[in-house]
Order: C-alpha cells, then sequence, then structure tokens
C-alpha cells in the first residue's frame, strides 16, 4: 500500500505525490500528522490551527469521494515525527510513503530523518518536490547564485514561465478500492470561527471569483483596504488547498491587461519568499538577510501591548491591527504600514511583529511573514531602504481617504480618537540615524 503524507499541500488537484501514488496500481491511504508542540515553537495560532482542522474535514470528504482513506494522527514535535510514521506504516501495512517537499530548516530536517528511520525499516521513500510554481534552482544569476533583488528574479522568473509553461497535474479519479477504517488522532482541535470557507472547491470558487471581474482593476484596487480588491486566496495558499501551478493556469487564460499582470507579479513576490528560504536556510533560524543592516532594538514591551492592540492612537494603523486580532486577516497595504510602524516608529525588534502576525493569521505563511517583516526592517532581500518611512497620516489620506475602513474596525473614532503615542516624524528620524551609525561604522 501507497501512503501520502500530507502536510501543507491540503488538496487532491495538482498533488505530485498523490497523483503518483494513485498511478502506481497499488492501494493508496493519505495521513495527515498534528504537530502542536512545533506549531507552537513556529507561533501558529488557534487561527491557523483551526483553518487546518477545518480543512482536514473537508479534503477528508474529497478524498473519500475517491475511495481514498484520510487518516489523521497527532504527535507532539517534528523530532517525534519519525518514529510515529514508521509505526504507522507498520499498523496501517503501508510499504512506500510519498510526500512532496516543503520549505523550512526544520521541515528539511525531519523528513531526512523520517527518510532514514523508513529505509532502515526497509519501507520505500519518495518525495516529490515543492509545490512551486517556478524551479528555483533553475532561476540564478549570471554568475550562478541566487537573487537577493527582486526586479532582475522578476524578469528571470518570467522568462522562464514563458520557457517551461509549468502544467498541473492530470485529475485523478475514483480508485477501485473499498473505504475501510480511518484513524483520527487529533483530539485538541480548536473551533473554527472565521470567515473563510474551508475546502479545495471554495480556493477554486474564491479563485474563480476574483478573475471574473475584480482582478481588471487589482492595479489599483489591492490597495484600498475598504474594498475587496485583493483576491483573498492567501488563507487557500498557505496551506496548499490549491497549488500556485493551477492559479498560473487560469491567470493564462485571461487578457494580460495591467491588473492580471501586476496579480501574477504579486505571486512572484510570494515565490520569491519562497525561493529566498530555499537558498538561505538560515532564514529559518530567526536571522535577517543583512544582520548589519539592524540596528539596536529598543526593549519595550509596553510600547508593544499598545502596537498589538490597536491603541496607538494611529487611527489606520490601530484599524489594522484590529482587523487582524478580530478577523485573523488583514490587507496587505495594512501589513506593511503596521510592520513599518513598529520597526521605525517604535524601534522594536522586527522579530516580535513576525511572531505576533504568526499567531494571529489564518493565512500565516512562514516564508512570506518573514521576507515581509525583513522588508519592512530594512534588512532583508530588496528591503525597503531605511529612510523610506510609512507615515500613517499620508497613507490614510492616499488609501482611506474617507475613513471608510478606519470606522469599520473602529468605530469609537467618530467620537474623536486618543492622540498619537509617538511623534512619527521624530522616530522615524532617529531610526534612520541608528542605521547610518551603522554604516559608517560608529
Amino acid at each position: 500500500m501507497q501512503l501520502v503524507w500530507l502536510r501543507n499541500d491540503l488538496r487532491v488537484s495538482d498533488n505530485p505525490a498523490l497523483y503518483a501514488a494513485c498511478e502506481s496500481a497499488q492501494p493508496v491511504e493519505v495521513v495527515f500528522i498534528a504537530t502542536p508542540g512545533q506549531w507552537q515553537q513556529h507561533n501558529w495560532g488557534s487561527n491557523k490551527i483551526s483553518w487546518v482542522a477545518a480543512n482536514l474535514k473537508s479534503l477528508k470528504q474529497q478524498l473519500n469521494q475517491l475511495n481514498i482513506p484520510l487518516h489523521i494522527s497527532s504527535c507532539d514535535a517534528f523530532e517525534n515525527v519519525p518514529q510515529h510514521l514508521n509505526e504507522l506504516m507498520a499498523e496501517l501495512g503501508a510499504t512506500s510513503l510519498l510526500c512532496n517537499a516543503e520549505p523550512g530548516f526544520n521541515e528539511s530536517v525531519r523528513d531526512h530523518r523520517v527518510q532514514e528511520i523508513l529505509v532502515n525499516s526497509g519501507y520505500s521513500w519518495q518525495r516529490f518536490a515543492e509545490s512551486n510554481l517556478l524551479d528555483y534552482d533553475a532561476i540564478l544569476t549570471g554568475k550562478g547564485a541566487p537573487y537577493r533583488v527582486f526586479t532582475p528574479f522578476l524578469r528571470n522568473a518570467r522568462r522562464w514561465l514563458s520557457s517551461n509553461n509549468p502544467q498541473p497535474l492530470p485529475a485523478i479519479t475514483t480508485l477501485p478500492q473499498v473505504l475501510g477504517q480511518q484513524l483520527d488522532r487529533w483530539h485538541s482541535r480548536p473551533p473554527y470561527q472565521l470567515s473563510w470557507p474551508p475546502g479545495e472547491l471554495q480556493a477554486w470558487r474564491t479563485l474563480q471569483a476574483f478573475i471574473d471581474s475584480p482582478i481588471q482593476q487589482y492595479q489599483t484596487a489591492r490597495d484600498v483596504p475598504s474594498i475587496a480588491g485583493t483576491s483573498r486566496l492567501s488563507p487557500y495558499m498557505a496551506i496548499g488547498a490549491i497549488s500556485p501551478i493551477n492559479i498560473y493556469k487560469q491567470l493564462q487564460q485571461l487578457s494580460h491587461g495591467d491588473g492580471e499582470t501586476t496579480w501574477l507579479n504579486e505571486l512572484i513576490w510570494r515565490e520569491f519568499y519562497r525561493y529566498l528560504m530555499h537558498h538561505y536556510p538560515r532564514l529559518s533560524k530567526n536571522l535577517a538577510m543583512y544582520p548589519n543592516k539592524e540596528p539596536c532594538w529598543d526593549n519595550n514591551s509596553h510600547w508593544f501591548s499598545c502596537w498589538a492592540e490597536g491603541k496607538t492612537g494611529f487611527p489606520l494603523v490601530d484599524a489594522g491591527m484590529r482587523e487582524l486580532n478580530n478577523t485573523g486577516w488583514m490587507h496587505n497595504r495594512l501589513r506593511m504600514l503596521c510592520a513599518s510602524f513598529l520597526v521605525k516608529d517604535l524601534h522594536l525588534d522586527w522579530r516580535l511583529g513576525e511572531a505576533y502576525f504568526m499567531s494571529k493569521l489564518i493565512d500565516g505563511d512562514f516564508a512570506s511573514n518573514n521576507g515581509g517583516w525583513q522588508w519592512a526592517a530594512g534588512c532583508g532581500a530588496d528591503a525597503a531602504p531605511y529612510f523610506r518611512h510609512f507615515s500613517p497620516t499620508r497613507q490614510a489620506q492616499r488609501f482611506d481617504a474617507k475613513a471608510v475602513y478606519q470606522q469599520r474596525h473602529l468605530p469609537e473614532l467618530i467620537n474623536g480618537y486618543p492622540p498619537p503615542m509617538v511623534d512619527h516624524k521624530a522616530q522615524c528620524q532617529r531610526f534612520s540615524a541608528r542605521v547610518k551609525e551603522l554604516s559608517n561604522g560608529v
């Protein structure tokens, strides 16, 4: 029997490991292993964990329609997974384990240990490439080195897409096997209480609703947080409920207007952060791409609490943080603003914000979250320069001039609002001075 181990690829369509197993002419079963202790180490919160659980429920129904059982098991951390899988293989009568690679240093170490134990126990092991849009080892500079700047990476990525035209795998058909008993040993799932409907089919419906019309205005609408101007696909992509190749295939069928082109660029930005994680494993270890560009961070727990609770006195920043806390999601324009404010106005370590976002986001994706925070802090690849500061007042004037978004998340705004907790201009000047001292060797 072929056992397919799903991780952040909770889908049937365009799933290399599942497809290969189903083409093997052998019985196929699927397993997912929850690792609550590891998720806690990675700052996953109840929003992301409950989202995974909800999608597993939907995926189980989908797989069962194909006569494929889904077993759900649990162990505490990645270090326990190899032996846990070894025992599951014996319990289920499996002979082969198939999986798709996923980004991250800890994930890579886990997989190598799983391979070692299974092979020593006489099982076969096959790991397929990550579910990416691009081949990360094929897109390199003229000197054969990985890119660290997005624009030349984007040009090369587009050339690679044009030349290779990646295609999704054929659909999986119902297998001639009988469903048996399905294990369910993950007993501490938090209840799912957010607004995104789970499941691969819902991911496809969300994609279709976006490309039917909103994508045409995406270039300008994406920056306005009060309207539904973005795809809202990020929660599905974060758990692999839809593959980037399937998304790209649908995008190819559209006209190549400004909206479509801009959205493809944003998809490639997502790929860029995963590409960096692939080539620079240290990014998985709380290290900046350019540590020498980090100033000495302040340690002010009160200021951090004000930021986290949305009580900074800057309405647009506070609205963004309230949206995050109340819904598990935040508009990307606000993610950039709130990250910039924590780092350049409050002078607090970007890692604090990275961890807080991850603990709240339903679409928490380590590569994107880490890349976005390093970009905001000025110490990552192709990062915002230290002298670029997001003015909360100017951002509100440009993207929420009538305060529609702010009033939606700050009902108290109509009765007046507390003053700002800091002087934005003065704090940003201090931040710039600190970074300049680093470059001058002071």
